[in-house]
């Protein structure tokens, strides 16, 4: 077959990171895997892409075999304990509770007793059994931890570990057969009810949604919040701290903890938003897959990879799909008054953090992104800078980062094969300085780490890694456009190939005193040579030395965007920035299709 028959095939199947539960595609690259390909093996990442799609559809859509299914309604009644003979329900049907006798096949009125049967003094333990099926309803939003303003000896997780750590112990977990299951009442149709069921965190408590050593276990269907909004990460405070000692405030720190042990797991059609601390802390050990989920309004950072240990993630492969990271390090406003409710945000200057994503020093993983948005953290956006062991794979495809007060996208030299196409970075890193419509005037009050990574796109190489950017867009004043760093004594046999590329760029005299110069952003800054640069058919324009009308392989001409900024006069000239060029000017290969953008 020859090298164009394998492109055309690769696009009739999603660029070949098949959708996830897409048989016939997966099927498709495993027939290519035997196939040669010219082009010096360029397809090669692609193919190996589609193989973990294929592994991907085992985790996605197990069979599922004979399972107890397990019930949480408004109206269900106590949980029965065969120790004492006292409850009145046995969880396990979805009904009320009748109004009288014990051991009633009806669903539990609290979540709280999946794993706390309020009877058994000093133990936490799940009711449900490996691959069972929890079924949540969502007529009202379900407490995890002590109950608002009771003492310390509160009857949940009674002589157990104390108001910080009553949460749910480690979920059975399920097999590759059959995965044990926690689902929102509208799993089925998630999206389009639009009424995810909420476990909310309180009165102190560390974790809302405990993942750590979760394996084989699918989650769908959720809400993890809290129903307070003092903060603990930031000075000055506003409107209040957190007591974080007794008297306790009724918060709680990060939403969903992983560690090493998490593997085979599914986030699907969840919403993680207004922890004091992350919405997502911790490493993994193995496939982990987040489609749909939003990440937002996190007092310090979205999803951390870091435990604050610096514990890697050995054998971790992380799929993220269709999904929206923003707003974190920034605390959120409760009740929510604002169409973007984040009361006050806090960076590295003023005691926050704030990245979208990030990961620790000293670990290693493969990371695979499409059709998903950073934006609005106060850090960088998708900080994937720390993956310094091993040799990765890293794809990100038909994604957009804007809007973040650090670097758009970022990625280390231990990805040893990176594929980074149809994206768009918009490096306005001092949009947050500015009033954002539809957020309360005081949240930016304390930011000031803008342009903090001063550059659009930060990438790292190893000696023999290879980097291909293509069929990008990438609109900056940033006072670099694309960093790329070597983290081997010498880059002399790695390659980076930049094609089909627009960067139009713009300049901000606000920049000036954060590393900015009059003419616009720099193009491109190389730490070390790289030994293969293979340029072509790129559009630069607005840069200060990214172009020169002798290099055959760019053209040095206004790419006239759709209704583009001639100039940049203030923030919002950039907002809603449409990324349609002219087809009368410039051929349509070039740049990002905006059709595969998710919606800005």
């Amino acid at each position: 077959m020859s090298d164009r028959s394998v492109r055309h095939e690769f696009a009739e199947y999603v660029g070949c990171g098949c959708r996830l539960v897409d048989k016939p595609c997966a099927a498709t690259c495993l027939n290519m895997v035997d196939r040669e390909v010219s082009d010096n093996g360029r397809m090669r990442l692609e193919v190996k892409f589609c193989l973990i799609a294929l592994f991907v559809l085992t985790l996605v859509a197990p069979l599922r075999m004979a399972a107890t299914d397990w019930y949480v309604r408004a109206d269900g009644g106590s949980r029965f304990s065969s120790k004492t003979g006292k409850g009145q329900c046995d969880g396990k049907g979805d009904a009320a509770y009748p109004g009288r006798g014990v051991n009633q096949h009806c669903a539990f009125g609290d979540y709280r007793y999946l794993y706390d049967d309020r009877q058994s003094y000093g133990v936490l333990a799940w009711v449900i059994s490996s691959g069972d099926t929890v079924i949540i309803d969502n007529a009202k939003p379900w407490r995890v931890g002590f109950d608002q303003g009771v003492s310390a000896n509160d009857a949940w997780c009674d002589g157990g570990p104390g108001p910080y750590g009553c949460t749910n112990p480690r979920i059975p977990p399920g097999t590759a057969a059959q995965h044990t299951r926690i689902l929102g009442r509208h799993y089925k149709d998630c999206q389009a009810n639009g009424a995810k069921s909420e476990l909310f965190g309180g009165f102190g408590l560390g974790v809302v949604f405990n993942l750590a050593g979760a394996q084989y276990v699918d989650v769908e269907c959720l809400e993890i919040t809290r129903h307070s909004q003092c903060m603990v990460h930031g000075s000055p405070t506003y409107p209040t701290g957190c007591h974080t000692n007794f008297p306790l405030d009724d918060y709680d720190s990060e939403g969903v903890m992983t560690d090493g042990g998490t593997h085979d797991l599914l986030l699907q059609d969840v919403w993680i938003h207004g922890h004091t601390d992350r919405g997502i802390q911790g490493p993994i050990g193995g496939l982990v897959i987040a489609k749909r989920v939003t990440i937002s309004y996190n007092g310090s950072a979205g999803w951390d990879f870091d435990d604050g240990r610096s514990t890697p993630s050995n054998n971790g492969l992380w799929y993220l799909e269709d999904s929206v990271i923003e707003w974190n390090g920034c605390n959120q406003e409760y009740p929510a008054r604002h169409e973007h409710p984040a009361i006050a945000c806090y960076d590295q200057q003023s005691g926050g953090y704030g990245d979208g994503v990030g990961t620790p020093a000293h670990t290693g993983f493969e990371v695979h992104i499409k059709h998903s948005v950073f934006r609005f953290n106060t850090q960088d956006g998708l900080d994937l800078g720390h993956i310094d062991t091993g040799a990765k794979l890293l794809s990100i495809e038909n994604s957009i980062a804007y809007g973040n007060e650090g670097g758009q996208f970022k990625w280390g030299g231990n990805f040893s094969q990176v594929l980074f196409q149809n994206n768009v970075a918009i490096a306005n890193c001092m949009r947050m300085s500015q009033p954002i419509s539809g957020t309360p005037s005081t949240f930016n009050a304390n930011l000031h780490d803008f342009c903090r990574a001063n550059d659009a796109i930060s990438l790292n190489l190893r000696e023999g890694g290879k980097t291909t950017m293509r069929h990008n867009t990438i609109i900056t004043y940033a006072p670099t456009t694309v960093d790329v760093g070597c983290w081997s004594d010498s880059c002399l046999n790695s390659t980076l190939v930049f094609s089909d590329n627009v960067i139009r760029g713009y300049d901000d005299p606000g920049t000036y005193n954060r590393g900015g110069q009059h003419g616009g952003p720099g193009g491109f800054y190389y730490e070390k040579p790289i030994g293969h640069l293979a340029f072509s058919n790129n559009i630069i324009f607005g840069t200060r030395n990214g172009c020169s009308t002798s290099n055959a392989q760019h053209q040095c001409v206004d790419p006239k965007f759709a209704n583009e900024p001639t100039a940049f006069h203030q923030e919002s000239d950039l907002d809603n920035y449409n990324f349609h060029l002219t087809p009368s000017d410039h051929p349509i290969t070039v740049g990002v299709d905006p059709q595969m953008i998710p919606a800005y």
